[in-house]
């Protein structure tokens, strides 16, 4: 839908412009990461803000980018709960 010569996404266009969820379009909007205007029971995005979303939001590289530097690392993190065996202390 064009409205004044600008585009306009219902919430389900974007995320499908943008291979996400819904849901998670929701959430972002609720979170102010994403600016949506609520029509209804629709929210309605521009889709220059989808643009910019996509630019700012999904281009970051995140844990599970290649380009993270712990990427493909395994931790140890986190205590452990039991003994160093695995089994509870004898009494």
């Amino acid at each position: 839908m064009q409205i004044g010569g600008e585009e306009v996404l219902t919430l389900r266009e974007a995320a499908e412009r943008l291979g996400l969820s819904p849901q998670t379009l929701y959430l972002q909007v609720r979170r102010g990461r994403l600016a949506a205007t609520k029509k209804g029971r629709e929210y309605l995005v521009l889709g220059s803000e989808v643009e910019r979303y996509r630019d700012e939001v999904q281009g970051k590289s995140g844990f599970a980018a290649d380009t993270h530097p712990l990427h493909g690392k395994r931790g140890g993190g986190g205590r452990r709960k039991d003994g160093p065996k695995g089994g509870r202390a004898s009494e």
